[in-house]
């Protein structure tokens, strides 16, 4: 009878063991990166605004992590977007999912539509028929965004691909463009369209004359963040969604 009863309570402690660290792991916080992506991700008079930023601390709010945006860190993407890859309980916003990426994160959305493609000043008047063509000119990109991806997947020489990184890589690209030092920019339209006016481009000497692709954005986790962790967010995220407060954020931008 002892036996019995030491397994039965050996047993009892090892579920409340397993609950209590399955509560724990459920309401560990997340190390947020992000970088000035507008209008999705930006810095306006010292604090974090945007779609995405206004949307995650909605949801944070549900999830009662604790967090505010003020939490969030603000980088360059290439080091948002490897810390995210490689550390676990990270995650990285706003990241375009695609078939490449799909196995390198576990995702939370879409938040909203994007639109990846190429910009280039009119006066130039160049005409992309195909991919193909971008291997006469020289291509700025932004160190391992989307863009660059989609090029490099492409078979796009990379001696063609004009890289750089950097919080103001968007406002440097359109600067180089302007200087003859690239003849064009790849990047999601939305962002490089409201960066480069708030940095004082006049984007009617600018136009769009190549779409890449058509996809959505989502939070991009840690591959290694518990399952259980994701569908927490991803149930955050859709009440947001169902409540009016993302339809009312939207507006806003």
């Amino acid at each position: 009878m002892h036996f019995f009863l030491k397994k039965a309570l050996t047993l009892l402690i090892l579920t409340f063991v397993s609950c209590n660290s399955y509560a724990e792991d459920t309401q560990k916080q997340i190390t947020i990166m992000t970088e000035v992506y507008p209008p999705y991700n930006m810095k306006v008079d010292g604090h974090l605004k945007g779609i995405s930023v206004d949307v995650l601390e909605e949801m944070m709010k549900l999830l009662k992590t604790g967090q505010t945006r003020d939490d969030f860190m603000l980088s360059n993407w290439s080091r948002s977007y490897s810390m995210a890859e490689k550390r676990k309980n990270h995650m990285v916003f706003s990241t375009t999912r695609t078939s490449q990426r799909e196995p390198l994160f576990k995702w939370v959305g879409p938040i909203t539509k994007t639109t990846i493609g190429i910009m280039a000043q009119k006066k130039k008047q160049i005409v992309i028929k195909k991919l193909s063509d971008l291997n006469q000119y020289r291509v700025g990109t932004v160190l391992k965004d989307i863009g660059e991806q989609i090029l490099k997947e492409s078979g796009i020489d990379e001696k063609q691909l004009h890289s750089i990184s950097g919080k103001n890589a968007i406002d440097l690209s359109f600067k180089k463009m302007k200087n003859d030092r690239i003849d064009m920019f790849a990047y999601e339209l939305n962002a490089a369209s409201y960066e480069a006016k708030a940095k004082g481009h006049n984007l009617d000497d600018f136009e769009v004359i190549y779409t890449l692709k058509e996809g959505e954005l989502y939070y991009a986790f840690n591959k290694e963040t518990d399952d259980r962790l994701i569908m927490r967010w991803q149930n955050a995220l859709d009440t947001v969604k169902e409540n009016g407060l993302f339809d009312s954020i939207l507006k806003k931008y």
